[in-house]
């Protein structure tokens, strides 16, 4: 790579949200490019005060058929400028139509620090490729050398791979009424074939893990909260806050109440047998 100084690339930012504005992901990007919003298509043209940008980000939160044919429409505009599609929706279809079409970068919102910064290195080593003289040698930029997870994923690995959409979602929403038959639909299994997959996966089985979400959230809320007892039960997903005092009180050994009194000491709570699989984790 040349010496010489490299300047910030200059970015055209097309912001085809439906709801929040694009102003908190251009943010990331100040530092390090030139960012202008765009206002429309008349903003592909270039001139004196205006020059031709180095990429077109066209970010989405929901892309639906106008935005998608608007990337088509400024992809026939300025074919010679590349194109960076940003998205927090994100499939599998999505991603092959995005680059089918002539994407040059494909991101999924939001953005790791580690995926912001390869980003960036392959957008410079893109504008230093394009600004070398015509007739010199030019070696289209490397994006990644790491391999997808998906084929670095050893036998035992991929049998459990599908799990992971249903322990993200159980995750995210332990505190609702969850049932396994949904979570093995998810993840395209009988309930038999999930329930066991999920135990070899986890060591535990399904409820047990959902109640040990259950038990850890209710544990923080009364470490450090003074909300009462049962608007903890209602928190963290209980319908009855005496069902909630048993359930904790097998889990930890102790009550609620004892716990936070307890709150300010160091020791952890000492674990009591595993609640039972049979519970039912709709109360």
């Amino acid at each position: 790579m040349s010496t010489k100084a490299i300047r910030k690339p200059r970015l055209l930012w097309f912001d085809l949200n439906n709801t929040e504005n694009a102003e908190q992901c251009i943010e990331q990007f100040l530092p390090h490019c030139h960012v202008s919003l765009a206002g429309g298509l008349e903003d592909l043209t270039a001139d004196g005060e205006h020059p031709v940008p180095d990429m077109l980000c066209l970010q989405f939160d929901r892309p639906d058929s106008n935005g998608l044919n608007l990337l088509l429409e400024i992809k026939q505009r300025s074919p010679s400028i590349p194109i960076t599609m940003l998205t927090v929706q994100h499939s599998e279809e999505l991603a092959v139509w995005a680059f089918r079409s002539g994407v040059w970068e494909y991101l999924v919102l939001p953005l790791s620090n580690s995926e912001r910064q390869r980003y960036l290195k392959s957008l410079r080593d893109l504008c230093e490729m394009r600004s070398r003289p015509p007739g010199s040698q030019r070696q289209r930029p490397r994006r990644t050398d790491q391999l997808p997870d998906c084929v670095r994923l050893n036998r035992e690995q991929h049998a459990h791979q599908p799990l992971y959409a249903a322990i993200a979602h159980i995750d995210s929403h332990f505190r609702e009424r969850i049932d396994e038959t949904e979570m093995a639909e998810l993840c395209t299994m009988s309930t038999v074939r999930f329930s066991r997959l999920f135990k070899q996966y986890c060591g535990i089985g399904f409820q047990e893990y959902v109640m040990r979400k259950r038990m850890q959230a209710a544990e923080e809320l009364l470490f450090n909260s003074d909300i009462p007892v049962s608007s903890v039960a209602y928190t963290v997903g209980f319908k009855d806050p005496s069902y909630f005092s048993r359930a904790f009180r097998q889990h930890f050994g102790r009550s609620p109440s004892a716990c936070r009194n307890h709150r300010h000491q160091s020791l952890p709570l000492p674990l009591a047998a595993p609640l039972g699989e049979g519970s039912d984790l709709g109360d």
